[in-house]
């Protein structure tokens, strides 16, 4: 992984995503030979994740029809649940290199990958050509983008898009962030009807109420770190199930309050909603 670092072309400035997954790997002890995909035993392929997100990539797969593509659904750990191919040629590569069902691509298992690499920094990553470690993986260019559950804000899965580095286009970005966003929309589906009376209740009280101006969104200019920070306390107090107050150190000095409280409706249905309050800035929720 050093040869990796130090070998890039010169004048080629690395994104920094791909940085910090090369990094890690290198920190982790990987090294390109010794990748391998692990082969995930009692893996349920007909989860709620799973059925929400079959018709979705079923769609997917009519885009890519009859090209050199293919689409990948995996859990929140990088275990492939779904895997479908737009022609058999690279149906036969994906085979080669492990790409299908039952399989972990994490990062800790094949380095650097739009799968793995997604799930580590929490946003839409693009891995292309050489910026695989893996040496089977670089004639693929792929985007990952987290499919997360409307109501609790928990990461679900990755939903990725990968092709021929030669035909890779711009697109591919925008297909596989709306596809990821479709797929959330099918998981508020699938959930309960309680659920989404809770979603309704807390979407009207910031309507309606003192929270009207809190933007659904973290600030733009939150640094990845403290992106990362704010969320996890976020899911932590939502999982405690109770109304409480936590403090959140962040990279500038500044401290972020976040206010878990009781959501409740006429019928009595309950639930947490988060508040993170910002010095200087309007509060942000979840």
């Amino acid at each position: 992984m050093e040869r990796i670092l130090s070998e890039r072309p010169p004048g080629d400035a690395a994104r920094a995503p791909i940085l910090n997954s090369w990094r890690r790997c290198r920190d982790a002890g990987l090294t390109p030979g010794a990748f391998q995909p692990r082969l995930i035993d009692d893996v349920d392929y007909d989860n709620t994740l799973v059925r929400a997100a079959r018709p979705v990539l079923a769609r997917l797969q009519t885009i890519i029809a009859d090209t050199p593509s293919e689409v990948v659904l995996s859990d929140a750990s990088g275990v492939q649940f779904l895997h479908l191919v737009g022609n058999t040629p690279i149906s036969v590569g994906s085979d080669a290199i492990l790409a299908v069902p039952g399989f972990s691509f994490a990062e800790s298992d094949v380095g650097t990958n739009a799968v793995g690499s997604t799930l580590m920094e929490r946003q839409t990553c693009q891995v292309a050509g050489d910026e695989h470690p893996w040496e089977p993986l670089r004639k693929f260019t792929a985007v990952g983008a987290r499919v997360c559950h409307p109501l609790s804000g928990r990461v679900e899965g990755i939903v990725c898009i990968a092709t021929l580095r030669e035909r890779a286009n711009a697109q591919m970005i925008a297909v596989v962030r709306q596809s990821a966003h479709a797929v959330e929309q099918r998981l508020l589906d699938l959930s309960t009807e309680r659920e989404r009376a809770l979603l309704r209740r807390f979407r009207g009280a910031r309507e309606a109420g003192a929270a009207s101006a809190v933007p659904g969104f973290m600030p733009p200019d939150l640094c990845p770190r403290d992106r990362l920070a704010l969320e996890d306390a976020a899911v932590s107090l939502v999982a405690q199930g109770r109304a409480a107050v936590v403090e959140v150190a962040l990279c500038d000095g500044r401290t972020a309050t976040l206010v878990a409280w009781r959501v409740t409706d006429s019928a009595n249905l309950t639930g947490i909603a988060v508040q993170a309050w910002l010095p200087d800035r309007c509060p942000t929720a979840r």
